[in-house]
């Protein structure tokens, strides 16, 4: 047996993330010292390492008054926005870490140091990481993130960073806590929670440790047409409409450009636009008859979606620990966690352009008969229209546009559960420390739809005469629409990991500053995905308005990794650790990535710490399997070549078509990572961190999006000719967005941490924190060859904001049973192109999105034998979410950016938690 220095403990804890920690429960508090240096905070310089890691504490999770991994991780300034289904309402109410601003598939989720299954709905180009709802959130101890990539022990594909959840080790306790909260101006979004925790055995006298949480969580829903947050654009854009689609209930007749609804009596069975969820378009220009004007309805479809969604979330852990011997440990854990979320979009856009691109690159035809007996020939003919306008072709038919309102919204029922199995030793062995387990990770998805209807009965029904598009349905109207619907289980999937991993160290030999250790370690894998639609019209995309085709996407592959860490304590002052790791794919070849860190102390009051090292990250299974799906764009967009004197036409403005291509000929990503930092510590209990990050990827692996292209003149000037393809008439029927290696991609910025405590006397203690990060550079290239772009402050479409900074600012003060906390995160706004704005808004100007500042209040009560009381407030000030014009940051609502601020303003919540043990 051998004892460490808190140096090389935390040197190769923080990076191995619990190499020894399994086995330290059953030794000597000597031998524990080096487990609770692992990854700590920047709080003494004696806890420092050659990493920068944030430690954030059980403690510290509870003063928060956070209830899902979600809100603890928003706190991270190195998180830039999260990527998040299950704030808005729509997707698949998956929640996922974005650090770096790189996206979720560069930040590897750990759990007790292991890989979980990313979430099986997948797709080309998209994500496929952990769902942050399949963490047991009321097992945590702490989240330790490593703000370095590229882990040589966790995996050289962690290209921005790790999180790794740590559950709670030889917990003896009992508790049950209860939480409830909800907004001070009543517009839903109500919080209600019961966690419990129960451990027995103490591994050191009696040897044994059985450790079992519990945790429900339900959230109501949020109305959008409740809060108003997409009106604020008279205001913060000057001329501009609100967010709007031409597909609005009542529909509108193409060919004239009329809604029956925007006009005074306008005929039997004719619905008035509603003034609630849409607006009258006055063109100014006079109807045949020149008198009347040209006039319209348009869906503010912002009204008829959700902020927040219906949800649950339940997770369940337990883990199990038995000491063979003093040198010998058996261990087992076993975790599932359940999210169900009802997700809630404006009810199905019909028109041409809505629909799926024909064989011949052409839209079908929305048509009712003229002969209907909701065809409104009496308001017609009052305009000065006649059959030549209403039915050019003389077939009989004109063409519509509408919404289906009588068919209520869009309904996503998702139903997320991730199940885990971990079984393993951990002990000594001679000289050497080990770990050895065995894994079992898998995601399941259930999607469930309501509330579409399929492409081809709903236009067989139309033309029956029998629907209504301009008021409401009589019986046989609605039951041609039932009849055409798509409702049910549509998407049923699921995706595994199964791993092996042993991982040993010991101390080789004793050099100047001391012990000089070595680790080694493998892990093996299998990965898997099946992800399985169950409806055949839904696997084609043969519905509305959903999002396009999901073909079945059946793949797996296998990884093999050996890795090594050398720490080598050359003198008290320098350190210097040597780290490597081959991993080797069954599909895309090998990889060979070695790192370096050093630190440098010179005393105790300041220390340099720096690392270099590689990366590497395989295309996802998706990406070189699936097959050819369709989907559409996230944000309205402008056609700069509309045909010529179609201008005014909406299929020049809209959602277009986006088809996306796998390749299995794509490079594996690969990167690079430099960091130095200097930490500061002039007085005791005062401590600064300034840490210079830079990550460098080659071979990107992503795809130029439909709204990237569209947005971008560059990109559209560069690509328009060989990825849009148009119809006969001119209009674009579809974009190309393949999934390419995309080039380079530069990023780099600074991290601050600052922490500082002192007493008041007799009026108790104070603890201030302050972490920020600075992103100096973010730009890529879109394309092998062309030049970087930056995208630091600025949004241009298709791409998540990356705020140029952000903080988190904290006070915590304790006296005696009573304590507080005042938060403060702060995030920089950035400007919206003027393409952006224009799409959404009709002005073609940039606009300001305005800074989010949020400060949070809690305060705990501990007075009563067991039990501790605690009353908080989010947003404390009430401050509205900033204005964007943008829907797609994080929540398919407009008039804010779900991925960055909570739209529900002042929240209170109460929680008791009682110690029956």
């Amino acid at each position: 047996m051998f004892h460490r220095t808190p140096l090389a403990a935390s040197l190769i804890l923080a990076i191995g993330g619990g190499l020894l920690g399994t086995a330290a429960l059953a030794q000597t508090a000597a031998d524990t010292q080096r487990v609770e240096v692992t990854g700590s905070s920047i709080k003494r310089l004696a806890a420092e390492t050659a990493l920068p890691v944030t430690v954030i504490s059980r403690e510290q999770i509870e003063q928060s008054g956070a209830v899902n991994v979600e809100d603890v991780l928003r706190r991270v300034a190195a998180i830039s926005g999260m990527v998040s289904d299950s704030t808005q309402g729509a997707g698949y109410a998956t929640s996922n870490a974005n650090m770096r601003s790189l996206g979720p598939n560069s930040t590897l989720v750990l759990l007790n140091g292991r890989r979980l299954a990313g979430h099986p709905f997948g797709s080309i180009g998209g994500s496929v990481a952990v769902d942050l709802n399949s963490i047991p959130f009321a097992a945590i101890d702490r989240i330790e993130v490593l703000r370095d990539g590229a882990s040589a022990v966790y995996g050289t594909d962690a290209v921005a960073g790790v999180i790794n959840f740590i559950t709670r080790r030889d917990y003896e306790k009992g508790e049950v806590s209860l939480r409830y909260g909800d907004t001070e101006a009543g517009v839903g979004g109500r919080e209600t929670g019961v966690s419990v925790a129960y451990g027995l055995g103490n591994l050191g006298t009696d040897k044994f440790n059985l450790l079992v949480t519990g945790n429900v969580k339900k959230q109501t829903r949020v109305k959008a047409v409740d809060q108003g947050l997409y009106l604020r654009h008279a205001t913060e854009v000057p001329g501009s409409a609100p967010p709007t689609s031409y597909r609005a209930f009542p529909g509108r007749l193409m060919d004239v450009g009329i809604t029956p609804g925007a006009y005074e009596n306008p005929g039997a069975d004719m619905a008035a636009c509603d003034p609630v969820n849409s607006v009258i378009q006055d063109t100014g220009a006079l109807a045949p008859n020149g008198v009347d004007t040209i006039k319209r309805c348009r869906a503010i479809y912002a009204a008829l979606v959700d902020n927040l969604p219906d949800s649950t979330k339940t997770d369940v852990f337990t883990r199990g620990t038995y000491a063979l011997d003093s040198s010998t440990t058996l261990f087992a854990e076993a975790s599932f966690a359940r999210n169900h979320t009802i997700g809630r979009v404006a009810p199905t856009p019909i028109s041409g352009d809505a629909m799926k691109v024909l064989p011949n690159g052409n839209y079908p035809n929305v048509l009712m008969p003229t002969s209907s007996k909701y065809f409104p020939i009496a308001l017609l003919t009052r305009l000065g229209f006649t059959a030549a306008d209403w039915d050019p072709d003389g077939d009989g038919f004109a063409e519509i546009a509408t919404r289906s309102l009588d068919v209520g919204n869009r309904v996503s029922d998702n139903t997320n559960e991730g199940m885990r199995l971990v079984a393993g030793v951990s002990g000594q062995w001679s000289a050497w420390d080990y770990d050895v387990g065995l894994s079992l990770s898998q995601a399941r998805g259930t999607l469930n739809y309501s509330g579409y209807l399929l492409q081809d009965p709903y236009l067989a029904a139309l033309r029956t005469g029998n629907i209504n598009p301009f008021g409401p349905n009589d019986a046989t109207g609605q039951q041609l629409l039932k009849d055409a619907g798509l409702t049910g289980v549509v998407r049923k999937s699921k995706s595994t990991v199964v791993g092996l991993d042993a991982k040993m160290s010991r101390e080789i030999g004793r050099l100047d500053g001391g012990a000089m250790s070595l680790a080694v370690g493998t892990d093996v894998r299998q990965e898997k995905a099946d992800d399985r639609p169950t409806n055949a019209d839904y696997s084609a995309g043969a519905h509305i308005g959903g999002e396009g085709s999901v073909p079945r996407t059946s793949a797996s592959r296998k990884a093999y990794a050996l890795f090594s860490e050398l720490a080598m304590p050359f003198s008290k002052m320098i350190e210097l650790t040597a780290a490597a790791r081959y991993d080797k794919y069954s599909d895309f070849g090998s990889s060979f990535n070695p790192a370096l860190k050093l630190r440098v102390q010179p005393d105790r009051s300041w220390m340099v710490r720096a690392s270099a090292g590689t990366g590497f990250r395989a295309p996802t299974l998706w990406d070189v399997n699936s097959p050819t799906s369709n989907t559409n764009t996230a944000d309205v967009q402008v056609d700069p070549d509309c045909p010529p004197g179609r201008s005014g036409d909406p299929r020049c403005e809209t959602q277009f078509n986006v088809r996306l291509t796998s390749d299995p000929n794509l490079k594996p990503e690969k990167s690079r990572q430099f960091s130095l930092g200097v930490v500061l510590e002039p007085v005791r209990d005062v401590s600064l961190a300034l840490d210079y990050w830079a990550i460098r990827k080659s071979d990107q692996i992503g795809v130029i999006s439909g709204d990237q292209l569209m947005s971008d003149a560059s990109l559209y000037a560069k690509y328009a000719a060989s990825r849009i393809t148009r119809t006969t008439d001119g209009f674009i029927s579809s974009i190309a967005t393949p999934v390419e290696n995309l080039g380079g991609l530069r990023t780099s910025g600074i991290d601050l941490d600052v922490r500082t405590g002192f007493g008041l006397g007799e009026w108790g203690k104070l603890g201030l924190s302050f972490a920020g990060t600075y992103i100096s550079v973010w730009e890529q290239q879109n394309g092998k060859g062309s030049a970087y772009k930056s995208y630091v402050g600025v949004s241009t479409g298709g791409v998540q904001p990356i705020p140029r900074w952000q903080h988190t600012l904290g006070f915590d003060w304790s006296m005696g049973v009573w304590g507080a906390s005042l938060e403060n995160t702060f995030v920089k706004g950035w400007t919206e192109s003027a393409a952006v704005v224009d799409a959404n808004l009709g002005v073609a100007q940039p606009y300001n999105v305005d800074d989010t500042s949020r400060w949070n209040l809690a305060v705990s009560y501990k007075g009563i034998k067991n039990l501790r009381l605690g009353l908080g407030v989010r947003n404390l000030l009430d401050a509205e979410p900033p204005f964007v014009a943008s829907s797609s940051y994080g929540s398919h609502s407009a008039g804010f950016a779900g991925s960055y601020a909570d739209p529900r303003g002042r929240f209170w919540y109460l929680t008791a938690a009682y110690q029956f043990k």
